[in-house]
């Protein structure tokens, strides 16, 4: 039974592998196709789109599996975490809201 469990992890781990240099592949391809037609930009190879990709997980996505890696994740926790916040200061905050946005959202 341990060998059965052996297996599967390294099933689950070369598929892991292959699924990532695929999506590399991929973005690969989308980039070349469209990029240059669209905004006149430079085809890329492979090892420049697995570069963009690390870069945009880091900058923009949630990091490689771990929640609230990213830019701007600790600033969304913060302005999401309101539970310290007395009555007032919500009342406060949702006139703020009002004021800023009801014009602009056809409220």
């Amino acid at each position: 039974m341990n060998t059965k469990r052996k297996g599967k992890k390294i099933f689950i781990g070369i598929a892991i592998v292959i699924f990532f240099l695929l999506v590399i592949a991929l973005l690969q391809f989308l980039w070349n196709k469209l990029m240059p037609e669209i905004f006149g930009l430079k085809t890329i190879d492979y090892w420049q789109a697995l570069g963009l990709f690390i870069l945009s997980k880091l900058l923009f996505g949630r990091g490689f599996g771990k929640p609230g890696v990213g830019f701007g994740s600790k600033m969304r926790h913060r302005e999401l975490d309101r539970s310290d916040l007395s009555e007032e200061e919500k009342e406060r905050l949702r006139e703020e809201w009002k004021r800023r946005f009801d014009s602009k959202c056809g409220f």
